[in-house]
C-alpha cells in the first residue's frame, strides 16, 4: 500500500490530496497554545491561542497538520519538575 493511500485512509481524504507543501503548525502539548512563526520575534509573543490564530490568519488551526512541542512557560515548568524529581531520587 502506498504511503499516500495509507495517509488518505487515516485522514479520510482523497489520495490525490497532497499535504507535502503544508507546513506543520507547532502546538504546546501542555497548554495548547500555537506558535505563530509569522508574528513578532519575541518568544512569548509568538505563542497565541487558537482563537487569535484564526483571527490573524483566517484559518482554523484544527485543519492544519500539527506537531507537538512546549511553549517557553510550559518548558520551564516541565524542566523544574524533572529537576525536582531527580533531586528526590
Amino acid at each position: 500500500m502506498a504511503a499516500g493511500t495509507l495517509f488518505a485512509q487515516i485522514t479520510h481524504e482523497a489520495p490525490s490530496d497532497s499535504r507535502s507543501e503544508t507546513a506543520l503548525l507547532p502546538v504546546c502539548c501542555m497548554c495548547g497554545l500555537l506558535r505563530d512563526d509569522t508574528g513578532p520575534s519575541l518568544d512569548d509573543e509568538r505563542w497565541v491561542t487558537q482563537r487569535k490564530y484564526r483571527k490573524i490568519h483566517g484559518a482554523n488551526p484544527t485543519d492544519c497538520l500539527l506537531t507537538h512541542t512546549y511553549c517557553p512557560k510550559c518548558f520551564t515548568q516541565v524542566m523544574e519538575r524533572m529537576r525536582g524529581s531527580q533531586a528526590e531520587a
